[in-house]
């Protein structure tokens, strides 16, 4: 976490604050995470995430959840493709909301831009 918080500029407070704020949830609720090779093991974490869309978009079609994802443009082409094309030099995240795309957003929350 301080090499983290060591990457922002120190100008850049506002992100200051909300990775202090991440951090803080994350000590409260520690993410799952997998130790392994990446040339003998990361096939299998690529299979595992694969089924994880597909399985979340199970449930969204029978309306037992919902699914918001903030992904890079190339993460999930699927989604990214359910908006308006994304310009090749245009570096964004895809907001959506059950596979569907409703924004472009910047890495770090800095901007929201509405389909």
């Amino acid at each position: 976490m301080a090499w983290l918080t060591n990457l922002v500029w120190p100008e850049q407070e506002d992100r200051r604050l909300r990775l202090e704020a991440a951090i803080t949830i994350a000590r409260h609720d520690p993410p799952h995470l997998e130790r392994g090779n990446i040339l003998t093991d990361l096939r299998k974490h690529v299979d595992v995430a694969a089924q994880f869309q597909s399985l979340l978009m199970e449930l969204v079609e029978k309306g037992v959840c919902r699914w918001v994802s903030n992904e890079g443009k190339k993460v999930l082409p699927e989604i990214t493709a359910t908006g308006p094309s994304v310009p090749v030099d245009r570096p964004t995240f895809v907001l959506a909301l059950d596979g569907q795309a409703l924004a472009w957003t910047h890495g770090h929350g800095a901007s929201l831009t509405w389909l």
